[in-house]
């Protein structure tokens, strides 16, 4: 995948993304590893909460609907981290399901940016660029 020469760079911005579909993770990656970003990926929630509290990340990006404990789960255990350990990291909400998440509580549960699926890869990019200031 190509991104044009405006795309956004994100050379040594460490991201996070988490979904339960592997092709979603393998086209965010792709999409991300364009634009040079450091990419960590997980599957589940629990995953994902062991790699928040264990490296040092810029972004989260988060599927909403999984099997399990979900994004909103994920995004609340981030928000509880101290802001030294990156409570305060910019996280990123995805989903298909938009329609499941219409409640001001869901909408307001602690991501900074939401993206429906299908993402643009450019789209993402730039949407995590603007929450890492860049």
């Amino acid at each position: 995948m190509v991104l044009t020469d405006n795309a956004p760079n994100l050379r040594n911005i460490h991201i996070l993304v988490l979904d339960d579909h592997q092709d979603t993770l393998e086209v965010f990656r792709t999409a991300l590893e364009s634009c040079m970003a450091n990419v960590l990926t997980a599957r589940t929630a629990r995953d994902a909460v062991t790699i928040l509290k264990t490296v040092r990340l810029d972004a989260i990006i988060s599927d909403l609907a999984m099997p399990g404990e979900d994004g909103l789960w994920v995004v609340d255990q981030l928000r509880r981290l101290a802001l030294s350990k990156g409570g305060s990291i910019p996280a990123l909400a995805v989903t298909a399901h938009w329609d499941r998440y219409t409640s001001k509580d869901d909408k307001d549960a602690g991501f900074d940016a939401f993206l429906t699926k299908p993402v643009d890869p450019f789209d993402l990019c730039r949407t995590v660029a603007s929450l890492v200031g860049r």
